[in-house]
């Protein structure tokens, strides 16, 4: 397991994390995948730290880099663009980028004014393109929080990332089938969160919602830095080790905000949560991993569970192929959709009910 160099260990509650990852069960081991990525990460937490974590580690979790006329998402932001041109993508100015870095090379994509200027229209794009489905108004009333450094465009005089953008199409996919589309008195459960780029859109849209966030270190311990710094007044549970249930549950219960391993899933008694969110990492683990997180899927959630994979993934690390037909869902849930995603045209999205 990874262990977290002199940067990286000033994150809170970090050591601990590592440790309780190391005595976990097999089956929630990070894939060969994820502690190459994890060793990346840490060297670049350990180089530039939390300050700067969205221009760092962000670019390796779900974050792009679109900077050329061909790039596929780029390329279906223009299609949804000429059904409703706006002349102002063309205003959009991307902020200052020099110190993005991107991929295992950590290079800078952008390091010419066209590759800025392409990246500042998509954008743009994205976010035109989003906010006319956004019925909640929620791109006209929220903007990219600043801390971790983000790579950010100037437009419409707001402050925009293709975070804030995705993170609120993805709160609209994930709630179309909850009463009133918004979680319930369960709250929300997201396994593989990264830095909490969509836990703050739905502690933001949905100020009195439960928020459970369950991943392995160091993404936990950044998401639990950032959450707990833009949400300082509400109460959170810390992550911590506990044996049972019953050390926590109170504690647990009382608190808008937790951070949980994923070994820690398996301890609790069912959480009743509305909402149950996995974006782009069930793919990145091994055939075994995925069903034992659909069990706890199934067990912790009284309402829906939103997925959003790649269509076909091949995990080199652990020699492994996952595509959609991959994922065994349980044969009680209702499909309520399965689509190829509008964005992110390799992706698809699926949304069930995990009560049949």
């Amino acid at each position: 397991m990874p262990r977290a160099t002199d940067t990286a260990s000033a994150l809170e509650g970090i050591g601990e994390m590592w440790a309780e990852m190391e005595r976990a069960p097999t089956i929630v081991q990070p894939s060969h995948y994820w502690r190459t990525l994890n060793d990346h990460n840490l060297r670049q937490l350990d180089d530039e730290g939390f300050a700067r974590f969205k221009r760092t580690v962000n670019q390796n979790y779900f974050s792009w880099t679109p900077h050329t006329l061909l790039d596929r998402q780029l390329l279906a932001m223009l299609v949804g663009w000429l059904r409703h041109p706006e002349p102002a993508v063309a205003t959009a100015r991307l902020g200052d980028v020099t110190t993005l870095e991107a991929g295992t090379e950590r290079s800078n994509p952008f390091a010419n004014a066209r590759a800025r200027h392409i990246h500042g229209l998509f954008l743009a794009l994205l976010w035109e393109y989003v906010r006319r489905r956004d019925v909640r108004d929620i791109l006209t009333r929220l903007e990219e929080p600043l801390l971790g450094d983000p790579v950010v465009a100037a437009y419409r005089g707001r402050r925009i990332s293709q975070d804030l953008c995705n993170s609120v199409h993805e709160l609209y996919a994930a709630t179309a089938a909850l009463p009133g589309g918004k979680p319930g008195p369960g709250g929300v459960l997201e396994l593989g969160g990264g830095y909490g780029r969509v836990a703050w859109v739905f502690l933001e849209e949905f100020p009195q919602a439960r928020y459970i966030l369950c991943d392995i270190p160091p993404a936990l311990a950044i998401a639990q830095q950032y959450l707990t710094t833009l949400f300082a007044e509400r109460r959170a549970f810390r992550f911590r080790h506990f044996d049972d249930a019953a050390e926590v549950a109170d504690e647990l219960a009382a608190s808008q905000i937790a951070f949980l391993t994923p070994n820690q899933l398996g301890l609790l008694e069912p959480l009743g949560v509305s909402l149950f969110l996995n974006i782009s990492s069930l793919h990145e683990m091994r055939p075994e991993q995925i069903a034992h997180y659909l069990s706890q899927v199934d067990r912790h959630t009284d309402g829906c569970f939103y997925t959003k994979q790649w269509e076909t993934w091949h995990n080199t690390e652990d020699d492994v192929v996952i595509g959609r037909a991959d994922y065994p869902i349980p044969a009680g849930w209702r499909t309520i959709y399965e689509r190829r995603h509008p964005i992110q045209r390799t992706f698809f999205h699926a949304l069930y009910d995990t009560r049949g």
